[in-house]
């Protein structure tokens, strides 16, 4: 019953946390952006779907949060059974 209440809880905790950091790094994406059009000018046509491809990398590097959450998560609930093993 609780993990039924658990899941979707932590899937949006997920989610709100990659949309914070999303939020918190959005100056970084402006500049790669910036770069990467004007890179987009200059080469040849055939080289601009490796450029999307380096986008679609740079924007996915917030899915790790994803996995970070839920090793988070895991040990925190180790920590908590191992501390309630102490007393």
């Amino acid at each position: 019953m609780l993990i039924e209440w658990i899941e979707p809880a932590k899937e949006r905790r997920i989610w709100e946390v990659v949309e914070h950091c999303e939020e918190e790094h959005k100056e970084y994406y402006d500049r790669f952006n910036v770069v990467l059009n004007k890179l987009k000018k200059h080469v040849p046509l055939h080289m601009v779907d490796d450029l999307n491809m380096l986008e679609d990398i740079f924007l996915q590097k917030n899915s790790s949060l994803y996995t970070a959450y839920n090793f988070g998560f895991e040990d925190a609930l180790k920590l908590i059974k191992e501390l309630r093993q102490l007393t």
